[in-house]
This record gives structure tokens, sequence and C-alpha cells, in this order.
């Protein structure tokens, strides 16, 4: 059961650090406007080529940008639930542990 614990503890260390690294990108189908979204679901980079200035009227441009930014988002919460489902499926219940801190305060009390 011990064993058990230490893989979940390095499994669930491992999720948190790409849960921490995950991104997601987003673009205008003519490749002139693109946003990327960090984990926490803010915005890292917005890249705006020079002919977007020239195709998009400002109104459109923040528009599009917006939607980006919520494509994006969403493309990340795919991501987080696909990470999370792995995490999910380690099954310890708190008996199990609990049974494990038994025996380990019985082997104390033996050893004393």
């Amino acid at each position: 059961m011990l064993d058990d614990l230490d893989h979940q503890r390095v499994e669930l260390a491992r999720v948190s650090g790409e849960l921490e690294r995950l991104t997601a990108h987003a673009t205008t189908p003519d490749r002139l406007v693109s946003v990327t979204v960090g984990s926490r679901g803010l915005v890292r980079d917005v890249d705006i080529r020079p002919a977007a200035l020239r195709h998009y009227r400002a109104d459109r441009l923040s528009a599009t940008i917006v939607e980006l930014v919520a494509r994006a988002d969403a493309e990340l919460r795919g991501q987080r639930e696909r990470l999370l489902r792995s995490v999910s499926e380690l099954e310890l219940a708190y008996s199990d542990v609990w049974a494990g801190h038994d025996d380990t305060l019985s082997n104390q009390r033996r050893v004393r």
C-alpha cells in the first residue's frame, strides 16, 4: 500500500507540473492574428501581423482577439480535463490510508 501511495504522490507531482506548463494557441484562418493562453487562463502572447491592421477595423480586431482567447481557453480546458482524468483513475480509499497508518503505528510500537 505504501508503494501505491508513493506512486500516487509521484503521479500527482507529475500532473501538477504538466498543468502548470499547459498552453493553448489559437490563430485566425488568415494567420494574421494569434493568441497564446497559459495554464491559468491568462493571455501570454498576442501576435498581430502588420497586415492585420490593414485588414481588420479596430472593433473587429478587438472582437477577433476575444474570440481567439475563448477558443484557446476552451482547448486548455480540454487539455486540463484529460490530465485530471488520468489522476482521477488513481484509486486509494481513505480507509486504505488509515489501515496503513494503523499498521505503521503497530510496527512502531513493536520496535520500541
